[in-house]
Order: C-alpha cells, then sequence, then structure tokens
C-alpha cells in the first residue's frame, strides 16, 4: 500500500524492525514523522512542533513530536533495559508542563516504531496507561495503526457518522473511548465523596432501579458508561443543530445545561441532570472541551440510522445488556414496521411507549417528513408538526436523552436551520407508560394485561414499535 510517493508497508516493515542494524532512535523518529506525513491523517509539516521546554533546572528539554494535544516520545527500542522506566517519568514531565501552560487536557504515545503506547496524567499526577497497538511482521497491520492513531489524535473532518464510523471512532474498542473512560473513571475519583455529587448518583440508582427492577445492580463503573453516552449525546444535539460544539465561547457548563436551545426555539432537549457531576470535577470541564472537538469533527446533519443506539451497544457490553433484557431493533425491521403500520403519517399520531434509544421514532419521523415533502409542506412547518404528530415515552433516563438527540438527528440540520421553522418541544418523556411501579394498585386482569406487554417489551423477536426499541 502506498500514499502519494510513500510506500506505508516498507516503512511500517522498518518501524516493525526493532531488531534491524544500524536503526537509530533518529530513524525512528524520522519514519514517524514521514507516517503522520503520509499515512492519510489530515496532517502536514506545520501540524508537527518540536517544542523546546523549559526545566526547573533551567535546562532545555526536547519534544519529539507534539501534534495538537498529543506529544510523542519516540525510542530506539522499548524493549532495552530500563528503557520504559527511563522515558515514563520524562513523558509524563511533557504532559504535566503542557497542561500547565495551555490549560488543555494532554495524552501522550510512547513508541519505538513497533510498541504504541497511550497514556494519560491521572488527578494524582500519575501517568496511565489506556491503550496499546502493536505493529508486528508479517502481519503487518499499517492500516490498524493508522485507524490506532487517528482515533488518538482526531483529525479527520466531516466524518460521515455512519454505524461504522461511529464505532470504530468512538466506541469501546478504538483508543479515544478507552482514554475517555479511564479519564471519567479518574475524574469520578476525585469528586465522589462530595455530597451534591453522591446525591446525583443516589438519583441515578433510584431511576434505573425503577426502570431495571431487580436486574439492576448499582455499580460505578455503569454510572460512568452511562455518562459518557450522556454527555456524549448532549453534545451531538448542540451539533445537530447548528451550535459550534467546540467553540471557546461555550462554557462546558453552558452545554451541559442546555442553555443554547432556548436561542434556537428548542426545548425539551438537554437539561440540568445527574450526569453533569462531571462539572464538578477539577478537571471535568476540560474533558467536556477535549470530547466536543473529537464529536464536531463528524457530519451529524447526514445521518440515516440511530447512531446513538450503535453506541450504546458499542458502550454497554453484550452481557450486561442480556442481564438487563436490553434489545436493540435493528434499523431496517424499525423502518419496515413503520412503513406498515403508519400507513397514512401527515394523519396519523404515532406513540411508542417504551421508545429507547428512539430507532422507531427516527423513522416515523422521517416518513412524516417524506409525506410532508410530497404534499408541499415547507420544511420549517414540517418539523414543528412533526413533533406534534409523533411521541415517545421511556422509563430508562439514558434512553430518553438518546431519544431526544435521535429525534433532532431525524429531522436533520438543514430542516431545522430552516428560517420558517416556529418554536417546539421535543415529545420525547420520562415516564412509566407500562405501569412498570403500580402493578400492585391495578386490577388483575388489567395487571395481566400490563405484565403481557412487559414481556413483549423486552422480547428480541417483538416487531411492534417500541417493544424492542429499549
Amino acid at each position: 500500500m502506498s500514499i502519494g510517493t510513500v510506500d506505508l508497508r516498507a516503512l511500517g516493515t522498518r518501524l516493525a524492525d526493532r531488531a534491524r542494524a544500524g536503526r537509530s532512535e533518529a530513524d525512528v523518529q524520522s519514519d514517524i514523522r514521514t507516517l503522520l506525513l503520509a499515512g492519510g491523517l489530515d496532517l502536514n509539516d506545520d501540524d508537527l512542533l518540536v517544542p523546546q521546554l523549559e526545566a526547573p533546572s533551567g535546562e532545555q528539554r526536547r519534544i519529539d513530536i507534539e501534534l495538537g494535544f498529543t506529544v510523542i516520545e519516540t525510542k530506539r527500542s522499548l524493549l532495552a533495559a530500563g528503557a520504559r522506566q527511563k522515558a515514563e517519568p520524562q513523558l509524563a514531565g511533557y504532559l504535566h508542563q503542557r497542561q500547565n501552560e495551555t490549560g488543555q487536557r494532554y495524552v501522550g504515545i510512547l513508541t519505538d516504531g513497533a510498541d504504541w503506547l497511550l497514556f494519560f496524567l491521572a488527578s494524582d499526577g500519575a501517568l496511565r496507561e489506556v491503550s496499546s497497538f502493536r505493529l508486528r511482521t508479517p502481519e503487518l497491520d499499517i492500516d490498524g495503526l493508522r485507524i490506532w492513531l487517528e482515533g488518538v489524535l482526531a483529525t479527520a473532518q466531516v466524518i460521515s457518522p455512519s454505524p461504522l464510523e461511529i464505532a470504530r471512532r468512538l466506541g469501546a474498542q478504538s483508543p479515544s473511548h478507552e482514554l475517555d473512560l479511564a479519564e471519567l473513571e479518574a475524574l469520578w475519583a476525585s469528586c465522589r465523596d462530595r455530597p451534591s455529587v453522591q446525591l446525583k448518583r443516589q438519583l441515578w440508582a433510584r431511576l434505573l432501579t425503577a426502570a431495571l427492577g431487580t436486574k439492576f445492580e448499582d455499580e460505578d463503573r455503569l454510572f460512568i458508561e452511562h455518562t459518557y453516552l450522556v454527555v456524549t449525546a448532549e453534545l451531538v444535539a448542540h451539533a445537530v443543530v447548528g451550535f459550534d460544539v467546540a467553540a471557546p465561547s461555550h462554557s462546558p457548563a453552558a452545554l451541559l445545561a442546555g442553555r443554547l436551545f432556548g436561542d434556537a426555539q428548542i426545548g425539551g432537549v438537554v437539561e440540568e441532570d445527574f450526569f453533569d457531576w462531571i462539572i464538578e470535577a477539577p478537571h471535568g470541564p476540560a474533558f467536556v472541551r477535549t470530547l466536543a472537538r473529537r464529536l464536531a469533527r463528524f457530519d451529524w446533519g447526514g445521518v440515516e440510522h440511530d447512531v446513538l443506539k450503535v453506541l450504546y451497544e458499542s458502550v454497554i457490553e453484550a452481557r450486561q445488556r442480556h442481564r438487563l433484557g436490553e434489545y436493540y431493533t435493528p434499523d431496517w425491521l424499525a423502518e419496515r414496521v413503520v412503513a406498515e403500520a403508519v400507513t397514512d403519517p401527515l394523519a396519523e399520531r404515532v406513540l411508542d411507549p417504551a421508545c429507547g434509544s428512539g430507532t422507531f421514532v427516527f423513522h416515523a419521523v422521517r416518513r412524516y417528513l417524506a409525506a410532508a415533502e410530497a404534499q408541499g409542506i415547507s420544511p420549517g412547518t414540517a418539523v414543528v408538526e412533526a413533533a406534534q404528530q409523533i411521541v415517545g415515552v421511556d422509563l430508562h433516563p439514558v434512553a430518553v436523552t438518546l431519544a431526544r438527540v435521535t429525534f433532532l438527528l431525524a429531522l436533520g440540520t438543514a430542516r431545522l436551520a430552516e428560517p420558517d421553522r416556529g418554536p417546539f418541544t421535543v415529545p420525547i418523556y420520562l415516564g412509566d407508560s407500562l405501569l412498570w411501579q403500580h402493578g400492585d394498585a391495578v386490577h388483575p386482569r388489567r395487571r395481566n394485561r400490563i405484565d403481557d406487554r412487559r414481556r413483549r417489551a423486552i422480547s428480541p423477536r417483538a416487531a411492534l414499535p417500541g417493544a424492542c426499541a429499549r
């Protein structure tokens, strides 16, 4: 494989061969710079800095490569005796100094061309490894390395948010997600004992117990994963409406409170909730800004699927979802069911009583918009009317947030920006439409019907709107 005039396979072979005669640290650094520039990462010479740092002793220290908010330290071989033990404190010093100078979160890569190790600074100043990639011969997965690097560097722009790209760049197996989750765990450890944070954690557990019953296990890990999902969805919501979430003028606190949506005359999207505990952590706002920069690279105006469902399935492991009875309907099935069930989109109102992440809602909105366009209804008017015709309800607080953003994704950025579009509220509500919490007070015959609805609501074979969208 070659890009331009660079043979990437030959380059990768050199990087992977630590035993090559005459190999020097300068050779490794030169080959890594070539990979960064010619590897399809949208970088040029001006992006690769070699800054000098002033040490406390007055000595000048040189960072091998700095680009964006990433520091890369290169070595001839990390297998040499004491190589890592010497390099890691050096990298930690670079990260600490750059973060103090800029107020931004930095991450570090330590590499000899064959092993690539990703680190971040924990709140206690310790260097923590969160992801790695090994370039081997003869397999030589140079494409895998390029994908790993892009996940760390976040250099690509205008990315199509297809299910594949969402899973690859934001999902649980991506280095960016491993980094985000590790930092969220550190942020949680730094503020978990605050009374206000403890209260938010308790409210989350109470709602999840109501939504999931005895299968719910009150675990920090799940709370942190839900925080990641909700903060991600809330930032995506801003981007869909047309706000530049990476703009310094938008404070992380304002973004997580949804204050900008008032200017856009849209209600019911982002509100203050128990997941904004992250703002109370010492480095929480910096984390939100970093995540916002990564999400701003996607073209959220061109979504054709319930992509937040894809992210949820990637982040929450299958064993956990199975234990909690959470099943997600494929988009193709949801689209087909909506097409058969909603025969007159402009006249019929649609309710999904257990909407989950909003898969059925997404396709119901798209079906309504297509019918409105065929009837000559203006896009701005169609947006407001769709919000009056299609409603979703769910008892799971994370699902409700995802479904609200999915509703906006179905409307699309272009329609939301129409000058004739009036004010509206996203009609996705947190509620117990299946009377999950009121079974004991219901007449026995009706209770049997409710129990039957519950069983169908968690059945992966069900094909009714809302039944398996959770």
